[in-house]
């Protein structure tokens, strides 16, 4: 029976310990590791930090959890997945409070922290159950986050440094391709595994229809807005290839969404 679930368990202090966590490490990214970046780039720079750490532990414990357990969408939510999801809405929240205070006019990103936060809350707290959609999610989602933020600080850095051009122009192409493949295929085949089940009412006996589908929407909406980036990655990598031959800009411009 779906209810709002005890908090005061470890997944309480997870929570708690990842707040602390990711904030501290956007004031070290901040304060010394990016001290001598200036204006947006350096909030930004500071944000791609805390993505690369929670991508990373992220996706490697997401992918234990999917490997230790049977594909049931609608199964209690193991102690892991709840520690998992914990970690996640710490990362999230944090982020979200850098998008409002340093770059409140990116709406889609905060429309996705906003919505990822309120599947992860209400997965976590409300219903206990199908936690395994939210670490698949994860999994697939957090995969292409660690080269993301990689190609995105060289990309911010490249006009200065002769190193970020090189690591820039080294990896867009691989990172596009890589990208498109996780956000156009694996992507949408897991959405349909997820609302192939649960927008059948299969959850029904312990996850509210109204929750799994505004879980639902969250997953679309999401791949929406990947599709979106994908085409501005394919843009971008297209007039670099065109402009190679041109002494002005050689480097081109991938647009971050």
């Amino acid at each position: 029976m779906a209810g709002f679930h005890s908090a005061t368990d470890m997944g309480f202090i997870v929570l708690l310990t990842s707040l602390g966590l990711f904030a501290a490490l956007y004031a070290f990214g901040y304060f010394i590791i990016f001290k001598n970046w200036k204006g947006k780039n350096r909030f930004e720079a500071a944000s791609c930090g805390i993505s690369f750490v929670h991508a990373t532990i992220g996706c490697i414990l997401s992918a234990h959890d999917m490997r230790s357990n049977q594909w049931k969408l609608d199964a209690p939510n193991t102690d892991l997945e709840n520690k998992i999801m914990e970690f996640s809405t710490a990362y999230f929240v944090v982020d979200l409070l850098h998008y409002l205070l340093a770059n409140p006019s990116d709406h889609l990103f905060i429309f996705h922290h906003i919505a990822t936060s309120f599947y992860l809350v209400t997965c976590r707290y409300y219903a206990g159950h199908g936690g395994l959609s939210a670490i698949s999610l994860i999994a697939a989602g957090e995969s292409t986050t660690p080269l993301q933020n990689v190609w995105t600080i060289s990309r911010m850095a490249k006009t200065e440094s002769a190193l970020a051009t090189m690591i820039y122009t080294s990896i867009s192409p691989f990172f596009t391709v890589y990208f498109s493949l996780v956000r156009c295929i694996v992507g949408p085949w897991l959405a349909w595994k997820l609302a192939s089940f649960y927008l059948a009412g299969k959850a029904g006996a312990v996850i509210p229809y109204w929750m799994v589908s505004s879980w639902m929407v969250t997953v679309i909406l999401a791949l929406l807005g990947s599709t979106i980036w994908v085409y501005k990655l394919w843009t971008g990598l297209i007039r670099f290839y065109a402009k190679r031959g041109t002494p002005k800009d050689k480097l081109g411009a991938q647009k971050e969404e």
